[in-house]
């Protein structure tokens, strides 16, 4: 139990907005209780967006698009723009078109290029245009339930793809994790929510939506070995990004 609490406090202090101003050991099991909290963390962002969702709604007379302008703005704040932030470097990296020490290099860069910026506007936008297609059709549970399905697949990634570079967050992590558990741990949770969407939902959605995150993180997997040689902590922040959008893509097929 200490280390799930600890690990919990990492899963804030690293990967979201909510201030946790303690020096938190970094310990195997701590690390390894941290990711496997990523879901649930993912639940709490997502059940913050589905309650606003339903209070917008049903409490005003705003048009969907704003409601989906909110609820874009509702994830990079939660996330404190981490993993936008990523989504800008891994654009920058990959349209540079050199080789793969120098896309890490240019990944590195804590400065945003032009290619960052349209990646992230591209993306930014197309989440606001699709979820306004369907969010006043949309079921809350699926809403709630999609930053859990992003954070499945990235504990997937991160277990089971080698890091692009030794050093960096993420390798740092990498070393300092117990990856089968991980990996048995988003087994068990796409089983809990396969289970729960088919319930309040229909299992077409449920499975339909699984065969599409794990297609996806297959093609991003390879994608990523190709490209980059391996994940580093930019590139799991555009997984994250990158698997939402796809997910409220898939939606749109079901609904």
């Amino acid at each position: 139990m200490k280390h799930l609490g600890t690990g919990w406090l990492l899963a804030l202090q690293f990967f979201s907005i909510i201030p946790v101003k303690k020096e938190l050991p970094l310990e195997k099991n701590d690390v390894t209780s941290m990711y496997l909290l990523l879901p649930v963390l993912g639940l709490l962002f997502g059940g913050v967006t589905a309650a606003t969702v339903w209070l917008l709604i049903n409490s005003t007379e705003l048009s969907p698009l704003f409601i989906a302008f909110v609820v874009a703005v509702i994830g990079i704040f939660l996330t404190g723009g981490l993993h936008m932030d990523g989504v800008a470097d891994v654009g920058d990296a990959y349209f540079s078109y050199q080789n793969r020490n120098r896309r890490l290099e240019i990944m590195g860069d804590p400065r945003i290029g032009a290619f960052g910026a349209m990646a992230m506007m591209l993306l930014i936008f197309g989440k606001i245009v699709v979820l306004a297609e369907m969010i006043d059709q949309m079921p809350l549970i699926a809403i709630a339930l999609v930053p859990v399905f992003s954070r499945i697949g990235l504990m997937v990634l991160f277990s089971k793809t080698t890091s692009a570079k030794e050093t960096g967050l993420a390798a740092f992590f990498q070393q300092r994790t117990n990856g089968g558990q991980i990996a048995l741990g988003a087994v068990v949770y796409l089983a809990i929510a396969l289970i729960l969407l088919s319930y309040w939902e229909s299992w077409q959605l449920a499975f339909g939506l699984v065969a599409f995150l794990l297609v996806s993180l297959y093609v991003y997997r390879k994608w990523c070995l190709k490209n980059f040689g391996g994940v580093t902590g930019d590139l799991f922040g555009a997984y994250i990004e990158g698997t939402e959008l796809l997910l409220w893509i898939a939606f749109l097929f079901f609904i």
